[in-house]
């Protein structure tokens, strides 16, 4: 683990990771609140690394100085459920050196209930120090596994839960980093797409336009390219650049029209104009296109309640109550707005 001033949080995350582990090795970059004090504590070994606003050469230097044949990376807003403690212990236990690299789910968002997690991305979790792994990127660092054996495990997930106070502390720090290496040059791929990412998630929408085009101008993953599309339709939808947001997204259907993401993107121009007649297309195709991968992001929700609940939507406004009740129903399942929904329930019943 790589932390600065993660007292809050970081005895719990050690206690997960002390289920599985033979060794908890922290590297701590300048705390000043009895983070290390804390990691010692539980058992840590405790390590100082000078902070160099890259993220990649903290990891590395937190990886060197494990000691064991594998290494498993968490942060300190990470948590560890139980039932994947179980898998981890089991998982590891069985390693044989066929393997270098272990992809797992990394549950990195979840609704305002905090039960039910609304976006998920998969990473390597588990390395093989033989195998000479390295992480690369100042900000949202990588392994590159272009020449790794690797191998899926969805039993072994890890959950992001990150409080309100650790949010506010990190503000601003991604984009600060990505805007000072663009400013420095660095115009490399990686850079671009998460500049572009981080201007969106900063509501700077007219720069995040003008980024996503610098990125979609160079060589990228096809995940990549099709959630940067994606971000650029909805990014132009805020500026009610209509046109255009159509556009993006429908380059991401022809990407890969077995994911729902971009159905949905496409539906929603429509969706926010009324245009109700024209949206159940796109949002019907997204209730088909149920192909779940195990790379790149995931939005949870758009592989199960959101589709069928914009569809039935735009189906009620439509005045086709019939269908729209029935496609309803689908759309209550893990729905945080599942209330809402059996109030349009009851109102296509009594159009009935």
């Amino acid at each position: 683990m790589i932390v600065k001033d993660e007292a809050e949080t970081l005895s719990a995350v050690l206690a997960d990771a002390s289920s599985f582990c033979d060794e908890l090795l922290v590297a701590d970059t300048g705390s000043s609140d009895g983070t290390r004090e804390i990691a010692a504590a539980a058992g840590a070994k405790v390590i100082d690394v000078p902070w160099t606003d890259d993220f990649a050469a903290a990891r590395n230097a937190s990886l060197d100085a494990c000691t064991g044949e594998w290494v498993v990376w968490l942060d300190a807003d990470d948590r560890v459920p139980p039932v994947s403690q179980q898998a981890f212990a089991r998982v590891l236990a069985r390693l044989g050196d066929d393997v270098d690299a272990l992809f797992t789910p990394y549950h990195y968002a979840f609704d305002e209930t905090g039960e039910r997690c609304i976006f998920t991305v998969w990473r390597e979790r588990v390395l093989r120090r033989a195998a000479g792994v390295r992480w690369t990127g100042a900000v949202h660092e990588v392994v590159d596994a272009t020449a790794l054996r690797t191998r899926e495990e969805p039993e072994l997930v890890v959950e992001h839960r990150r409080t309100d106070a650790q949010a506010a502390r990190d503000a601003g720090r991604n984009l600060r980093i990505l805007e000072k290496l663009y400013t420095a040059g660095d115009k490399s791929p990686r850079t671009l797409y998460y500049r572009a990412n981080e201007l969106r998630d900063n509501h700077r929408y007219k720069e995040s336009v003008a980024a996503y085009a610098e990125v979609l101008a160079t060589k990228q993953p096809t995940w990549e390219r099709y959630f940067a599309l994606i971000s650029l339709a909805e990014c132009q939808l805020n500026l009610e650049e209509y046109a255009q947001a159509t556009e993006a997204a429908l380059k991401a259907v022809q990407l890969n029209p077995s994911r729902p993401e971009a159905w949905i993107a496409a539906g929603m121009v429509h969706y926010h104009r009324k245009e109700w007649d024209q949206a159940v297309p796109f949002f019907a195709a997204a209730t088909t296109a149920r192909s779940r991968p195990s790379a790149g992001f995931v939005r949870d929700a758009d592989y199960g309640w959101a589709p069928w609940d914009y569809l039935s939507v735009c189906l009620g406004n439509s005045g086709k109550y019939a269908e729209a009740l029935r496609v309803g129903q689908l759309a209550l399942s893990d729905n945080p707005e599942a209330e809402r929904v059996r109030k349009n329930l009851a109102w296509f019943v009594s159009q009935l």
